[in-house]
């Protein structure tokens, strides 16, 4: 019995290699990757705009967050919330962005349902916006999966002692009924720290206000030693855009975002 030429072996085995790599890019590239962004305004943005910010990124798309009809997907540009005329540059696209590249053949979906202002108790379920984004989160999974959901908030829980105090239990709650909602039992929950600044400017800082900002964050610091498959991301050496020391510049948006994806690797890895 004559042996295969050990060449033509080789060539056989590249060839497979090679067909099954490109099956499988094919098949990654009609995967979405889909990503709730929840919370206040440093959520929806406040940061400047610049011109080649409305320029759509390849890839990555969005629901808009107010509609004039049923639900679509459109390429995805600053400002992703349209909910307010303070919706600006924000940190979602820098995430999706740097999430692309360990994600390379993959799109992006974006579902912005942020709201400025928002204190938890606007967006826990029950609510208007609890509603609706579950039901863009359920019209997107009919394009891809839903993997994971972004947070910053908390500034609005601070306000007064009842709010800061019932903050922890109100967020578990709420991690809680969008898992089960969405029936992903395991869905990654990333949350931001407030700001370092916030709390400094003359209307938020006295002693009982500083007291309540901490605490707030030390329930977000805290957060993935209590629930599983969450993440924290800490807002060390970002900037702030206005005089109220409330919201991040467009540099720290992007810092944030790319902080973000960093921390989403790191608990799903």
């Amino acid at each position: 019995m004559k042996k295969t030429p050990k060449i033509i072996v080789i060539t056989l085995l590249l060839l497979v290699s090679t067909l099954r790599s490109s099956i499988s890019n094919q098949t990654q590239e009609n995967e979405w990757h889909i990503f709730l962004l929840m919370g206040q305004s440093n959520m929806a943005g406040y940061g400047e705009l610049l011109p080649q910010d409305t320029i759509p990124v390849k890839g990555i798309y969005k629901i808009p967050t107010i509609g004039t009809g049923d639900f679509v997907w459109e390429p995805a540009a600053h400002p992703l919330h349209n909910r307010l005329k303070s919706d600006r540059f924000s940190l979602g696209l820098p995430f999706a962005k740097q999430y692309m590249k360990d994600h390379p053949n993959v799109k992006v979906g974006l579902i912005p349902v942020a709201w400025g202002g928002a204190g938890i108790d606007r967006l826990k379920k029950g609510t208007d916006t609890y509603n609706d984004a579950l039901a863009k989160a359920e019209f997107a999974q009919k394009k891809g999966k839903i993997k994971g959901i972004l947070w910053h908030q908390g500034e609005s829980d601070s306000i007064t002692e009842e709010l800061a105090e019932g903050y922890e239990g109100k967020l578990h709650q709420l991690i809680a009924d969008l898992r089960a909602d969405l029936n992903i039992p395991d869905l990654p929950f990333i949350v931001g720290n407030l700001a370092e600044f916030y709390g400094t400017s003359e209307e938020h800082n006295t002693p009982e206000r500083a007291r309540r900002i901490n605490q707030v964050k030390s329930v977000l610091r805290s957060l993935p030693e209590k629930v599983e498959n969450t993440g924290f991301v800490e807002s060390s050496g970002c900037t702030s855009i206005d005089h109220h020391n409330v919201h991040f510049d467009r540099q720290s948006y992007i810092t944030l975002g790319e902080r973000y994806a960093a921390q989403y690797k790191k608990i799903t890895k």
